[in-house]
């Protein structure tokens, strides 16, 4: 029997939320500085959670600006970040560390019970769908000529390799890449299965690497490549 898809059978869950500038998909590690106080709040609950299992909140990506203002600023699918680490500092302040896993889309927001989001989710399947053998090669072609696309305009800065992986993992690795739009990062994201995922990355990996090529600027998130100090 093939495997169940995760989150399909999870039903919904109450998370607290954290509006970010960026897209948090499964695999990919998050470091965060937490000074505001409605954040530090939500990690004190965390910590007071007397659960066995490490800590886990949901990170949303932002529509518009830094904050959230209204509902609607938060897109309607996000991904749960486990907690992996934490250091406290004797002012309140302290440092996450954590791992993107499971996505889900939001059935509805609470912005009133605590100073933080919290949300019911919907756990989303990881599927694979229709996926044939030409998807993983033609996406990391997509990718290296990205890079080098890249590179042309920022000789030797650039780190980032074309991984060899497939399936979820491949499509998922593409919506980490820091060069490529917000808006395509959590399309990416909301994607109802790797096939369709691999097929919309090549799509808009070549999109990208067309305007670097014609336009001549390398995109001011492609500085996350950049190695050395900061």
């Amino acid at each position: 029997m093939p495997a169940t898809p995760r989150g399909e059978s999870r039903g919904t869950q109450t998370l607290p939320l954290f509006p970010l500038g960026t897209v948090l998909v499964p695999g990919m590690p998050l470091s965060l500085h937490i000074f505001e106080p409605r954040y530090r709040q939500l990690v004190a609950d965390l910590l007071s959670d007397e659960s066995p299992q490490p800590p886990v909140f949901g990170v949303v990506a932002l529509r518009r600006g830094w904050e959230v203002g209204a509902v609607g600023d938060v897109h309607d699918v996000g991904t749960t970040a486990r907690v992996t680490n934490l250091v406290q500092h004797p002012d309140g302040r302290c440092d996450l560390a954590a791992i993107g896993e499971d996505r889900f889309a939001i059935e509805w927001l609470d912005t009133a019970s605590q100073p933080y989001l919290t949300a019911s989710v919907r756990y989303l399947p990881e599927a694979d769908g229709p996926l044939d053998n030409s998807a993983a090669p033609a996406v990391r072609r997509a990718w290296h000529a990205h890079l080098r696309a890249l590179d042309a305009l920022s000789p030797g800065q650039l780190t980032s390799e074309s991984p060899e992986l497939s399936g979820q993992a491949l499509s998922y690795a593409v919506a980490q890449l820091p060069s490529l739009p917000i808006l395509d990062r959590q399309l990416l994201l909301t994607c109802s299965d790797a096939a369709t995922r691999l097929a919309a990355a090549r799509k808009i990996l070549r999109r990208e690497t067309i305007l670097l090529r014609t336009l001549r600027a390398v995109p001011a998130t492609a500085a996350t490549f950049r190695t050395g100090p900061s």
